[in-house]
């Protein structure tokens, strides 16, 4: 997420672990494991049309989130449920972040549902403080984004002995890892599979290329995670690692020197990678700055910048992230759990993007 959307459990911090919350987040085969029908279309809008811009997930895929892209079906709505949504934000202020509330709204309110939206502004203890609230006010069910997912244990443990199940959205990264304790599923983008489909895409059209990758100094567990995947995709794809280069801050004012020190200690450099639209953008900035002629990308995009950056050929390619169907897929097995239907609900749902070049830059859809 530029915004990974929360901090790890590492040791940083608070004031870097808030930092940290607000930085972040062409392949089709006929044997690809493909997503359902409904959520398919919500996920990428029109631009599910478009071979080019494919959802389906490659059936060569074999990484850490192999297995989870089965996503939800439309519940069968049962008149008379209560059904009140509690949202738990990680920052509402992120445009990404903002749209995938407003889509999980829009779920909720189709299925007959009430939503109540807390925005925790990217602070661990006010967003436990909005748990209890939750609670407090009986809700159904608490859909849940954490900031730090261990300061929502004694809250969703509570939760739980109220009744009141809680879906977690985007925990863990690594889904070799256990799941969330106490949460009846998780909902997410697949953090290993965007960086494979990127790293794929660049190897695909720049076979060989040398790359090196632009990170955060702070360990946010999403963007540590990302950042190793990317080395490791990229090398079994074939092309040559360099290094990589961390921005100490969290804005332009932090990505351009980094992406100008990429460029100086890796003079040979053919890719850059970055971890969200905007420091992909600054990357290009520099670069087009320099002279040099090197391609940028990133796995975590989805702002209408990042297709404006296409269309203007400043970036190579971008995984749109789709931020807007995580928020639906969250009210789905909200509503399942509620029902009782479909049970037990899957550990991990992962719901796919698709990568985006300039060439298909105009039909993607982007968040305004």
């Amino acid at each position: 997420m530029p915004n990974v959307r929360h901090a790890g459990r590492r040791g940083v911090g608070m004031a870097g672990v808030l930092v940290a919350a607000c930085a972040l987040a062409a392949c089709s085969s006929s044997g690809a494991q493909q997503a359902s029908a409904p959520a398919a279309a919500a996920a990428t809008g029109s631009a599910s049309a478009d071979p080019a811009l494919s959802s389906a997930v490659p059936a060569s895929y074999d990484g850490t989130d192999s297995g989870h892209f089965k996503v939800l079906s439309a519940p069968a709505v049962k008149p008379g449920t209560s059904f009140k949504v509690g949202f738990l934000n990680t920052n509402a202020s992120q445009p990404i972040l903002l749209a995938m509330q407003r889509a999980a709204q829009a779920e909720a309110e189709k299925l007959g549902g009430s939503f109540i939206a807390l925005d925790a502004a990217s602070n661990p203890q006010t967003q436990a403080s909005q748990l209890q609230q939750l609670i407090a006010q009986h809700v159904s069910v608490i859909i849940g984004d954490p900031v730090v997912s261990a300061a929502l244990g004694p809250g969703i443990a509570q939760a739980r002995k109220a009744g009141i199940p809680f879906v977690a959205i985007g925990n863990p990264p690594d889904q070799a890892d256990a799941p969330m304790p106490g949460a009846v599923a998780s909902i997410a983008q697949g953090f290993d599979y965007t960086v494979y489909r990127t790293m794929q895409a660049l190897a695909a059209e720049h076979p060989g290329a040398t790359f090196a990758t632009m990170g955060f100094a702070l360990p946010v567990d999403q963007l540590v995670f990302m950042l190793s995947r990317m080395k490791y995709w990229g090398e079994q794809f074939g092309l040559k690692f360099l290094g990589e280069v961390d921005t100490t801050s969290d804005n332009p004012t932090g990505y351009a020197p980094a992406a100008s020190t990429i460029l100086t200690k890796y003079p040979g450099v053919q890719v850059i990678v970055t971890f969200n639209d905007e420091s992909a953008i600054a990357a290009a900035t520099v670069v087009a700055t320099s002279g040099k002629k090197v391609l940028v990308a990133t796995p975590n995009a989805a702002e209408s910048i990042a297709g404006q950056a296409l269309e203007a050929h400043r970036l190579a390619l971008v995984y749109r992230v789709p931020w807007e169907q995580q928020g639906v897929q969250s009210v789905i097995a909200a509503y399942d759990a509620v029902t009782k239907q479909d049970l037990p609900l899957p550990t991990f749902i992962d719901v796919p993007g698709y990568i985006v070049t300039p060439q298909t830059a105009a039909k993607a859809q982007w968040l305004s």
